[in-house]
């Protein structure tokens, strides 16, 4: 059953809202393709590939959840049921959503199903399910070439409103080579190995609790001292040197590593005592350039602050509210987000009603008709004028930071910042080698 165009759009206006959204490539444009992302965060990952993927995408999803409070949500997006253990369903099933998938591959649909198999908060990605390579060698064997695209999902802060994921669609591959069951008795376990190794370079994998703060901070001081452009593919990769660096250096060197993090955190204390961030330290503003940005933004503060106002007023009240439900329906981290956008567009929805009916009884149908057309462009006219101006804010703050700061203080964080990124080169060129070392060792072995 294909999705409901409804359902799609929703999830698509959910996504761009709640998330700032990079994407890096696409999937194939037509002909059977299954995606395969990584799965971090529940009924959100799928409205994120909805919303990256350039095309119509049917999910695989979970028995029970064609059952529970969010069944017309699943059901409409046209997902195929699959059998779990662990949800005590009946496993026997799962040949209908083989054959389901068959039939939807055959007809050059794109399917997403998450090799991991279940939505969690590891950082990292946990052992693969062969379901997705078994659909795919299914498929080559009956005759139906299939794209295997990995996916890589990276969340910044995942449950957090207007926080950033960065999406990224690898290079497909076809597992035609495997399909000969003969030749290749353990086809599923070696495409399955296959799938994990191209999903992991699209991935920035760190531990929650105790890496991913640090690996943001060492990506942005150094991208700094660099001169290192926002590019999201870049970034990514980066940030994956960045963890992978981290976790090799604790485990060979401890000592260095605590070095290093001192360092870091000396240099994070003085950048805070004058309050500033990485960037400022490179700003180079001339009263010209600050004259003309002055009078820009206040012309345009016109218009957005009373903009800003406005969906700040209106929409105080269900913006706490939202907040509030999620905490109160869960405290795990890979579904508080998917709480707060289903749970913020109940309480949304239920707040544009109100004033579509205050409008009406005040004004009549048609008022109430403007309101409810007008009330949604104004709460996302709001949300994006508010952001902008907080930009701008923070903007101003740091160019008065700036005036107050000595010159050769400036110069003097600036080189400390950069002597920490020659460090960091200096460790990564000694990690390298010493990889390589290893790696050598054990082949001569």
């Amino acid at each position: 059953m294909p999705a409901s165009p409804i359902i799609r759009f929703l999830a698509r206006v959910g996504c761009h809202v709640f998330y700032r959204v990079d994407c890096v490539g696409k999937p194939p444009e037509s002909g059977a393709a299954l995606l395969l992302p990584n799965h971090a965060n529940a009924l959100l990952d799928p409205a994120v590939i909805w919303a990256t993927a350039e095309r119509d995408v049917r999910f695989l999803a979970k028995s029970v959840l064609f059952e529970g409070p969010l069944r017309f949500l699943v059901a409409g997006s046209g997902a195929i049921p699959v059998y779990r253990k662990l949800d005590q369903a009946d496993v026997s099933k799962n040949s209908e959503a083989f054959a389901a998938v068959d039939r939807a591959l055959a007809a050059g649909d794109a399917i997403c199903i998450f090799p991991e198999g279940v939505s969690h908060s590891e950082g990292r990605l946990v052992p693969l399910r062969t379901g997705a390579a078994r659909m795919a060698l299914s498929a080559e064997r009956a005759g139906t070439r299939v794209s295997l695209v990995p996916v890589g999902l990276n969340f910044d802060r995942k449950t957090t409103f207007r926080s950033r994921v960065t999406v990224i669609y690898g290079q497909s591959f076809t597992c035609e080579d495997l399909a000969d069951s003969a030749a290749h008795p353990d086809a599923a376990r070696e495409l399955t190995d296959r799938i994990g190794e191209r999903m992991r370079r699209l991935l920035i994998e760190a531990e929650l609790k105790t890496d991913t703060a640090l690996v943001d901070r060492v990506d942005r001081m150094y991208s700094a001292a660099r001169g290192i452009g926002r590019d999201p593919r870049e970034r990514v990769e980066r940030r994956r040197v960045i963890a992978a660096g981290i976790e090799r250096l604790r485990s060979r060197d401890p000592q260095r590593y605590d070095e290093i993090l001192m360092r870091l955190h000396r240099y994070q204390q003085r950048l805070e005592r004058f309050g500033l961030r990485d960037r400022h330290l490179d700003w180079t503003i001339s009263t010209g350039e600050a004259v003309r940005f002055a009078v820009r933004e206040m012309l345009a503060a016109l218009v957005l602050v009373p903009l800003s106002a406005l969906a700040l007023i209106f929409f105080a009240v269900p913006y706490r509210l939202t907040g509030y439900g999620a905490r109160w329906f869960t405290r795990e981290p890979d579904v508080a987000a998917t709480a707060k956008v289903v749970g913020g567009f109940l309480i949304y929805a239920a707040w544009l009603l109100a004033f579509v009916a205050v409008g009406w009884w005040w004004r009549g149908a048609m008022a109430g008709v403007l309101t409810f057309i007008l009330v949604p462009l104004v709460a996302v006219a709001g949300l994006f004028a508010f952001e902008r101006e907080s930009s701008v804010i923070d903007a101003v703050r740091a160019w008065f930071l700036l005036q107050r700061t000595r010159a050769h203080t400036r110069e003097r964080l600036r080189r400390r910042r950069s002597e920490l990124a020659d460090v960091l080169d200096e460790v990564n060129e000694w990690l390298t080698e010493s990889r390589s070392t290893d790696t050598s060792s054990t082949s001569t072995v």
